[in-house]
């Protein structure tokens, strides 16, 4: 679908009162459009709505089979991420012959000259977001990080205008959720860094999430890039039916085009060019190897983007992660503090384990999204002391790991951290790494983060010898 194309219309329908529907409504009424902003659930009292009330937009909040019959008046949708793609809403859009599009393609449809780097992947997602937008910036190219990272993409491409947008790379964060409504979506550079398990609840199969994720590439023609990690099988294959180049970076292996880890040297190579180094691993901030991976995949597209390689190298060794991954809060009477809160999914739990050798104090749970806890038995058990499980998934977690891992069931965060504090010993891990969404018990991983933060610096001083 081409910009004319979908701007055609007069009036339309945003789906999602949150940041996405608000700026893409925004964006709509900019343009001389009637809006109306549909939501299950928001409050049409909401501070944040009255600029849209005021501005002409007419608000339709409720239960779909009290407000679908409005889709009538309106000609197009707008999808914000936090709708599913099977929500009656949607499917009553389609059945009247509605253009539906996401909300994030609707930003880049309004791009203009602008380049796009888009990043999906099970894991990863933010850290490489904001590393690529540092790598583009400090190469000397004017960036903007957007997309689920926070910053819709909307309100993005309405921040900049004329030469600004023109000259614009856009470092996009796109989830699963987004794609799944993309339809035109064609990065000139798509990153895919892993695909697994995840948002099972939501997109019912393995197979329908690795669909989600391939949509990333499937409008890119063979003038455009896709970075795939050449140790993920699902990459591969996604890579397989690409028309795009294909830059690959590995953990295991040398690559022909691209980046791999060569001992403790992180090597990149360009088509008929000899493999140069980039940098040590020692020299990164971030911990662990899927971090490594995280640094080749956003250097492989800085490179493809006009970053040189000593100025990728040298972002790489000031950069730390993202907030909430792998963040090291403190380390108090010998025992390290680690804020993994953005592990929502048994994967990025895995990646964090792994980042030790053992001495875990592994603090986990939260809601689960359909995870198959039994099959990471054997990653935890080599290397966590014991598991302090917390929210819905409590009793899950326990009956899948209990009889190999000595569990504690703390119910909150605070009893966990409390627990654990009292148990670890000189040198051990206290790691809150909850392989679960936070939704049960906060408002996001980053507010149980932000609280697990607070607490850990507000711990007294140990009165009596840590045990040993």
């Amino acid at each position: 679908m081409t910009t004319p194309a979908f701007l055609q219309y007069e009036h339309y329908a945003v789906l999602g009162a949150g940041a996405s529907g608000r700026s893409t409504s925004r964006l709509l009424l900019d343009r001389g459009k009637r809006v109306t902003l549909f939501d299950d659930y928001a409050d049409p009292a909401a501070g944040n709505l009255q600029p849209l009330r005021e501005r002409g937009a007419a608000l339709q909040f409720g239960p779909p089979q009290t407000t679908a019959a409005a889709l009538a008046q309106v000609q197009a949708c707008v999808v914000s991420p936090g709708i599913p793609i099977d929500h009656p809403f949607i499917a009553e859009a389609r059945r009247r012959g509605k253009a539906v599009l996401a909300e994030i393609e609707l930003g880049w449809l309004l791009r203009g000259g602008a380049r796009v780097a888009a990043i999906t992947g099970t894991n990863g997602k933010t850290t490489v977001t904001m590393l690529l937008q540092r790598l583009l910036e400090e190469g000397g190219l004017d960036s903007i990080a957007a997309g689920n990272i926070g910053l819709p993409m909307t309100e993005a491409v309405t921040a900049r205008a004329g030469e600004a947008l023109a000259r614009t790379i856009f470092a996009v964060e796109i989830s699963s959720f987004q794609l799944e409504t993309t339809d035109a979506f064609a990065p000139e550079v798509a990153v895919i860094l892993n695909v697994t398990p995840d948002h099972l609840d939501r997109h019912g199969s393995m197979e329908a999430y690795t669909r989600a994720k391939a949509r990333i590439t499937g409008r890119q023609r063979a003038d455009h890039v896709l970075v795939v990690n050449q140790d993920d099988a699902a990459c591969l294959a996604i890579a397989a039916a690409s028309r795009a180049r294909i830059r690959r970076f590995s953990l295991e292996r040398p690559v022909q085009d691209g980046a791999w880890l060569d001992g403790e040297l992180i090597m990149i190579i360009e088509p008929g060019q000899r493999p140069r180094r980039l940098i040590a691993i020692d020299e990164l901030k971030m911990v662990g190897l899927h971090n490594v991976a995280n640094a080749m995949a956003a250097a492989c597209a800085a490179q493809v983007l006009g970053v040189g390689r000593e100025a990728i190298a040298a972002t790489l060794a000031a950069f730390r992660s993202a907030p909430h991954r792998m963040e090291i809060v403190a380390t108090r009477d010998g025992v390290t503090y680690i804020n993994d809160s953005k592990a929502t999914n048994l994967d990025a739990m895995v990646q964090a384990v792994s980042s030790f050798e053992g001495g875990i104090h592994l603090i986990a749970g939260g809601r689960d999204k359909a995870s198959p806890f039994d099959t990471i038995t054997h990653h935890l058990e080599r290397r966590v002391r014991r598991l302090y499980l917390i929210g819905e998934a409590a009793a899950d977690m326990e009956q899948a790991w209990g009889e190999r891992i000595e569990c504690r069931q703390c119910g909150t965060l605070a009893n966990a951290l409390s627990e654990a504090t009292a148990a670890a010993a000189d040198g051990e891990i206290i790691l809150l790494s909850p392989g679960c969404a936070s939704f049960d018990q906060f408002q996001s991983y980053a507010d149980r983060g932000r609280q697990f933060v607070e607490w850990v610096n507000a711990l007294p001083p140990n009165p009596v010898p840590r045990p040993s």
